[in-house]
């Protein structure tokens, strides 16, 4: 299994630069013969509060997102806004090989305009089962409940930490890393850009990888 998580350039509201963008970096990772391409959270519009409207986008990008999974046969796991029903959810799909919707998150540690999710969903695929989870949901207890109690091979983490707190430090990455430990999982984390970065743990919170800004990391299993 080969994984390739792509710290990718995100414009707040400017879904057409965004998926030139996503477009770009999706080929420049299939490159390098990866099984899953992981883009971060919300990465096609961004999200400035308490502006939704990316969420009018979802069937749209879903769709886009989809036929390139299908094309190249690799699954795809990204961030994006669903609308539902009144609610407004942060979420994160995998995508299948053949384009199809594998399994969908919808983030838990969201402030109140949001709606948020009740559950940890986990997907089979021939490397193991694989669950996904969006960045605050890291430190949220009830998260780490599911997780534990599913026992998901791989966890995928799409994460937008704020440009405006500078790049993520050791102090960051050792909480990264105790969260994981406690989760006992193998977890993938990519973060947009600015200010970038991925990261891969082991199930006890040991850094394996890690990549700075824009450059895309890539881990063999």
């Amino acid at each position: 299994m080969k994984i390739a998580l792509i710290p990718m350039h995100v414009e707040v509201g400017n879904f057409e630069a965004n998926w030139v963008e996503f477009e770009r970096r999706f080929n420049e990772a299939l490159k390098y013969g990866p099984d899953f391409l992981v883009f971060p959270e919300y990465c096609l519009t961004g999200f400035e509060e308490w502006d939704f409207s990316g969420a009018e986008l979802y069937g749209e990008i879903v769709e886009r997102v989809s036929a390139l999974a299908r094309e190249a046969g690799v699954y795809v796991v990204f961030g994006l806004l669903e609308p539902y029903k009144n609610c407004i959810y942060n979420s994160a799909l995998l995508i299948g090989r053949n384009g199809e919707v594998l399994l969908k998150h919808r983030k838990f540690q969201e402030p109140m305009k949001f709606c948020t999710g009740n559950t940890v969903r986990t997907a089979r695929t021939e490397f193991g089962r694989v669950a996904v989870i969006i960045c605050g949901d890291l430190y949220n207890k009830r998260i780490a409940k599911w997780v534990r109690r599913k026992r998901p091979d791989y966890l995928f983490v799409p994460m937008e930490y704020s440009p405006d707190y500078g790049e993520l430090n050791d102090d960051d990455v050792k909480a990264m890393a105790e969260r994981v430990k406690l989760l006992g999982v193998k977890a993938f984390i990519v973060n947009s850009y600015p200010p970038g970065g991925a990261w891969v743990f082991d199930e006890n919170g040991g850094l394996l990888a890690s990549s700075r800004r824009e450059k895309i990391l890539l881990q063999d299993f």
